[in-house]
């Protein structure tokens, strides 16, 4: 814009000049009359069209809404627009000619560009700066450009100013700080009602819980033990929906911290499907697993949120699938495998596969299937019920741990959800099985389904011959197998199948290997089903010599193949009816005598039975201030009876009148005051959160007990601080 103005001032000039240059011209002889009359005439054309350039150019000027206006290096405005002149309230009269300082209300005005007489400005000079300036319409925010602009040889520069209103921008700006204001503050709240409602709500649900197992210990009638039964799954169930959202907030709020330690990768897997196994043989279908024996046996990661993606993943399996079954397998994909210059671990990646059989996911649902609060279709949240978050938190903790979860499924046809998460090698890579198969050669005589590829995956990831058929066409396939001199070294038949016709095939499958010079003794391995083993007796009188357990150990199945003659029924026997940690198992054998500082009567009932039922003696008090007194009671009152000596306290954390954390605090500084020794203090709290176990920690307790727990907890609990080969301190 400048720059046209003073190029107008020099055509005009140079306009001038070529006319008087004619003007000469005329009176000099030999210079046609006509030739200047036309020269003349283009001139005052062109003069024209710049007059119309320039009227052009003010207009688009005048009509622009940005406040326009030149200084001289002297501060006086040389040139205003309309825009000006209306804010300012003014006329380009009074203003042109005259110093210009604006009314301010919030800011500080800049040295102007031009402020040095002495010094030649840059050219490129050029500020920026807001302010708040009064004007027609009251108090306005402007956005002030400044820049230097060039001149004419003979004319002095200018600064030239370019001031934009952006009161609304600002305004809106500060709307939207206000908006995330308000929003961080509602999660904050979010996340304060969530941690309180998991408290308030595992309270109860303790009350619950508690004391339904304690009504299970009674005697009940078929009836009775149903309704029981049920409360205790709901109650259960509620529970677990309880800590999928609590969970979601966390990984929300982006408080998700992943722990590292040392865990086997099979035991992970081999867990979930354990518990998952009952679900799904109360529905009726297979749930079958494997692993490649090229993964890792034990990795370096956060094995708890491990576990609870392939609890969801197999979890949303079983629930959807109503005929068929459920196949996991575990891979390890070299391609992703990675090494940290930093570390002197390598990292590892593996790929956990859940395909199922079920419903499937039609193309639409598909686009919503990671979302949070989403099911496939509204019928299948009626139908399955959940909250529609594991999928969205189990994708998070991937992502978390360098993965994601890929999902394929077609509606009908069943779907494959695949997760991928690195882990780090804990220690050197050992082979998770020694290469002692070369000998074998494995026929699953078993009808086809999930049960029968993963037995076929785990034998082919150890690199063991296998075939695979249904049992009624078993025979002409172990002929062929003796005609080739390559017998079968180990039948595999499901205990289901008919008696006659698997002992049939067994001897047979012997027979045929007894007339082969060199040849290894046939074993014949049955599966059977948890506790059912019962119907292992028929198989073992007609010579079968090992059992499986649904589910099947891969490890376990392998180990069978490679120690034909040890006995494997007590291993076997052993997960039918597992047994409880070793931490349990011993519980302590004299009477304890426990503190207990619980508010809740129902929970203190519920504490007090089952303490009393693990053979110990309790005291209750209700609040942190009540248990300060009875365990520092024997310094203040030294003249009364002794006070009693407690083995071990429990205590709650959210109590009226002195919580547990304050307490704790004060029965530590009190007792290193007064030479006391405290008995170990296990906080009790529902609060679900693992900040929430630091806190009680750092005030003082010696460990902690989530509610709602269990019997099994309780005595584990009690086991580790108070067996009789402890040596921490107790109480005097």
């Amino acid at each position: 814009m400048p720059g046209k103005l003073s190029i107008v001032d020099r055509l005009r000039r140079a306009l001038r000049a070529r006319i008087a240059a004619l003007r000469v011209a005329e009176a000099v002889p030999g210079v046609p009359a006509a030739e200047i009359e036309k020269s003349v005439e283009q001139l005052k054309d062109a003069q024209w069209a710049l007059s119309e350039s320039e009227a052009r150019y003010r207009n688009l000027l005048e009509a622009q809404q940005d406040l326009i206006f030149r200084r001289d290096r002297a501060g006086k405005l040389t040139f205003v627009n309309a825009a000006f002149t209306r804010q300012i309230g003014t006329t380009a009269a009074e203003a042109v000619g005259h110093a210009f300082e604006p009314r301010i209300v919030t800011g500080t005005m800049p040295e102007p560009l031009l402020a040095s007489a002495t010094e030649p400005p840059h050219l490129h000079s050029r500020q920026r700066f807001e302010l708040e300036i009064e004007t027609t319409a009251g108090p306005r925010w402007f956005d002030f450009d400044e820049h230097i602009v060039p001149a004419a040889a003979d004319r002095p520069p200018e600064a030239q100013c370019v001031a934009r209103d952006v009161t609304d921008l600002r305004r809106q700006g500060q709307a939207l700080e206000q908006a995330r204001d308000q929003a961080e503050a509602a999660n904050r709240a979010k996340s304060r009602f969530l941690a309180a409602m998991s408290h308030e709500i595992r309270t109860p649900m303790n009350g619950i819980l508690g004391m339904t197992s304690l009504i299970k210990d009674t005697v009940l009638s078929p009836e009775q033990q149903t309704y029981v039964s049920a409360i205790d799954r709901s109650g259960r169930t509620l529970l677990a929906l309880i800590d999928e959202i609590l969970d979601f907030s966390k990984i929300e709020a982006g408080k998700l911290a992943l722990d590292e330690a040392a865990f086997a990768v099979d035991d992970c897997v081999q867990a979930v499907i354990e518990l998952l196994s009952p679900k799904a043989r109360e529905k009726g279908i297979d749930l079958a697993w494997a692993i490649d024996p090229n993964v890792p046996q034990l990795g370096l990661g956060d094995e708890v949120r491990l576990r609870q993606i392939i609890m969801n993943l197999v979890g949303n399996a079983v629930k959807f699938t109503e005929r068929g079954g459920v196949l996991v397998t575990v891979a390890a994909d070299r391609r992703s495998s990675r090494r940290d210059p930093r570390r002197a671990t390598d990292d590892f990646c593996i790929l956990i596969s859940v395909a199922d059989s079920g419903i499937g996911i039609s193309r639409s649902a598909m686009q919503a299937l990671f979302k949070e609060f989403e099911q496939g279709d509204e019928a299948a949240r009626r139908q399955h019920g959940g909250t529609g978050l594991g999928l969205a938190i189990s994708r998070r903790l991937a992502r978390a741990m360098g993965g994601d979860i890929i999902a394929k499924s077609v509606a009908g046809q069943g779907s494959e959800f695949i997760a991928v998460v690195h882990l780090k090698r804990a220690g050197a890579h050992s082979p998770r099985l020694r290469p002692v198969f070369d000998a074998h050669q494995v026929l699953l005589a078993m009808p086809d389904g999930f049960e029968r590829d993963a037995l076929h995956l785990t034998l082919t990831g150890a690199y063991i011959p296998v075939v695979e058929c249904p049992l009624a066409e078993a025979t002409p396939i172990v002929d062929a197998a003796a005609r080739h001199e390559s017998p079968f070294t180990a039948i595999v038949v499901d205990g289901r199948a008919p008696i006659e016709e698997a002992s049939a095939l067994l001897a047979h499958a012997r027979e045929t290997a007894a007339a082969i010079p060199g040849a290894r003794p046939v074993s014949g391995h049955v599966l059977i089903d948890t506790g059912d083993h019962d119907s292992y007796a028929p198989f073992e009188k007609a010579g079968f010599s090992r059992y499986l357990v649904r589910p099947v150990r891969p490890k376990t199945f392998l180990q069978q193949l490679d120690n034909p003659d040890r006995e494997e029924a007590a291993s076997a026997e052993s997960r039918a009816a597992p047994r409880p940690p070793s931490s349990m198992t011993a519980s302590p054998k004299r009477t304890l005598h426990v503190l207990l500082v619980e508010d809740n009567e129902v929970n203190a009932l519920l504490a007090k039975r089952m303490l009393e039922k693990a053979g110990c003696r309790v005291s209750h008090v209700v609040n942190g201030k009540a248990a300060l007194d009875v365990l520092l009671r024997r310094v203040r009152d030294t003249m009364g009876p002794p006070p009693p000596t407690f083995d071990i306290v429990l205590m709650d954390v959210h109590m009226p009148v002195m919580d547990g954390l304050t307490a704790m605090r004060i029965i530590r500084e009190r007792a290193a005051q007064m030479s006391v020794t405290v008995p170990p203090v296990v906080a009790l709290t529902a609060n679900a959160f693992a900040e929430d176990r630091e806190r009680c920690l750092e005030a003082g307790m010696s460990d902690y007990l989530a509610k709602p727990f269990d019997k099994a907890e309780l005595d584990a609990i009690l086991t580790r601080w108070c067996s009789e080969d402890r040596s921490g301190p107790r109480a005097a």
